[in-house]
């Protein structure tokens, strides 16, 4: 891994892996997520991405995701790239509620040229400029890419504290107390940033983390599901496969 520094943070780094690797992913900030070389899973929710080479994913600030680097023999190589408040804080809120993806895909030619461009500049170890490279970045990206940038740094939701007690039994009293807020401010919040309530938020994020631990362990699915807040394993059962459109069995087997 290498890494460019703009004062104490890192704002780019790029990254190669020759085998397989899975995270658990919490990020703070929102991050631009360039795939230079190789293959690797996203998971999002309800949502998985398959990235490719050359594609471009936009994680925005507070998400929790798990992430599968898939280990082909090509290698996996990417480019992380910050983007900071200061450029998101600006731009114009929605007075419009519409569902916000917690990621997504950045589909755009443009993307090959800045790859290219930053790849070089890690080969040669010579760091480019943060303010040249985050002017180029917000001039391309959509618009419903920057209201989603713009919408997660308003909602302050406490996304790494709630996650981590994902396994335990939850009620809203719960999440609100460990969030260190009223329910119906975290009601609220959740609304405007997933347009659903916490415990909807819930259910996804532990059949997200489910998902991804079928692919990424070899634990029985009984013992997964209970692990990570399902002591009704037939609901379980119901529940993932309306979710997924198959069994847990039959996730586990498609490669």
């Amino acid at each position: 891994m290498q890494a460019w520094q703009q004062g104490s943070y890192n704002w780019a780094a790029y990254s190669e892996y020759h085998r397989k690797a899975d995270h658990e992913v919490y990020t703070p900030v929102s991050i631009l997520n360039l795939v230079i070389r190789g293959q690797k899973r996203m998971y999002d929710g309800q949502r998985i991405h398959h990235l490719h080479a050359g594609d471009v994913f936009l994680i925005p600030a507070g998400t929790l995701v798990c992430s599968e680097i898939l280990g082909r023999k090509e290698g996996y190589a990417s480019i992380n790239l910050i983007l900071p408040d200061d450029w998101i804080e600006p731009l114009p809120l929605s007075s419009i509620q519409t569902e916000v993806a917690t990621c997504r895909i950045v589909k755009q030619p443009y993307w090959q040229d800045l790859s290219s461009e930053l790849f070089t500049a890690f080969k040669r170890s010579s760091p480019l400029d943060p303010d040249y490279i985050t002017q180029k970045v917000f001039a391309q990206l959509p618009v419903e890419a920057l209201q989603m940038l713009r919408q997660s740094l308003e909602s302050h939701l406490p996304v790494q504290t709630i996650a981590k007690e994902l396994a335990a039994p939850l009620q809203i009293g719960d999440l609100a107390r460990q969030s260190y807020m009223s329910k119906a401010t975290l009601k609220r919040r959740f609304q405007q940033r997933y347009l659903k309530s916490p415990m909807h938020w819930v259910w996804e994020k532990r059949l997200e983390r489910i998902s991804f631990l079928l692919k990424t362990t070899d634990s029985s699915i009984q013992e997964i599901a209970y692990n990570n807040g399902f002591e009704n394993i037939p609901h379980f059962y119901r529940l993932f496969r309306r979710t997924y459109g198959m069994t847990p069995r039959e996730w586990r087997a498609v490669k």
